[in-house]
């Protein structure tokens, strides 16, 4: 069976034990927390908000991932200063991952500024910035017994470190590192123009993680599964599934339309004996 997931942009915490409580009517397994202004901010939890979500977690049984904040944040960032900050935000984010029982925390690779993509030098020194701090990273996650989760992004104006799964193997090979895997955004890849059954394939003895979530073709919507042009009942009927794929989904609304429409796969799976 699929280890589904679920997470919606949250920005109060009532929200969040909405979800959570609708969540265990339907078979998942996972709750993702994105680690972002205005629902969780790292620097601003207390003992006591990490209390809370410890035991909304515990008392529903479900496993925990963390999408730690991207906002601001560049990892393969060119400027020593920024480089500096960035692994101290997440050196915090994993041990607050660690503090909420995570098994997985989430960070997207970074860019290039558009200005300097066509400079081959600033290219391969970000790049060799992304794989030092992944290396970084993965040795205090090994402390913590997390999975480090390098995810590809949406399209941007700026050159991106990882585009597609080419870039993202090459990327996870130099790290070489037990606890940096990857994790695929199927909803990322398909506005790249990637098949995401090839993607997946390409990635999937890497993979910590996917991500899904539908749009239509042309924006980052994080819409229902069955809200758009991604063909994701066919992927999961023919594919097997085995990592935590969890449903990025814009409000709660849609994520509960998403959970419906895990039953009906199910269905469809138990008559097609896949």
């Amino acid at each position: 069976m699929i280890p589904w997931g679920i997470t919606c942009f949250f920005e109060k915490r009532k929200d969040f034990e909405e979800t959570v409580e609708i969540s265990l009517r339907y078979p998942l397994q996972f709750i993702e927390i994105r680690g972002e202004r205005p629902f969780f901010a790292v620097d601003d939890l207390k003992p006591d908000d990490i209390r809370y979500f410890r035991k909304i977690i515990s008392n529903t049984g479900l496993r925990v991932t963390f999408h730690a904040t991207f906002y601001d944040i560049n990892l393969s960032s060119l400027n020593p200063y920024l480089r500096n900050a960035i692994l101290e935000c997440y050196k915090k984010s994993i041990e607050i991952a660690s503090e909420i029982q995570a098994e997985i925390m989430v960070v997207h690779a970074g860019l290039v500024h558009k200005d300097a993509a066509g400079i081959r030098n600033l290219v391969d020194l970000a790049r060799r910035n992304l794989i030092e701090n992944l290396k970084i990273l993965g040795e205090e996650a090994e402390e913590k017994n997390i999975i480090i989760g390098l995810e590809n992004s949406p399209p941007n104006v700026h050159r991106l470190m990882v585009p597609g799964w080419q870039e993202h193997r090459h990327i996870l090979k130099e790290v070489n590192h037990p606890k940096v895997k990857g994790v695929v955004d199927m909803g990322h890849a398909f506005l790249h123009g990637h098949d995401i059954q090839t993607y997946f394939h390409r990635m999937e003895d890497l993979l910590a993680e996917i991500h899904v979530h539908n749009n239509n073709g042309l924006e980052d919507q994080h819409r229902a599964m069955d809200i758009g042009v991604i063909p994701y009942e066919d992927f999961f009927l023919n594919n097997n599934v085995t990592v935590p794929a969890i449903m990025e989904i814009h409000n709660l609304t849609e994520a509960v339309q998403s959970l419906e429409w895990i039953k009906t796969l199910n269905a469809k799976k138990s008559v097609s004996g896949n």
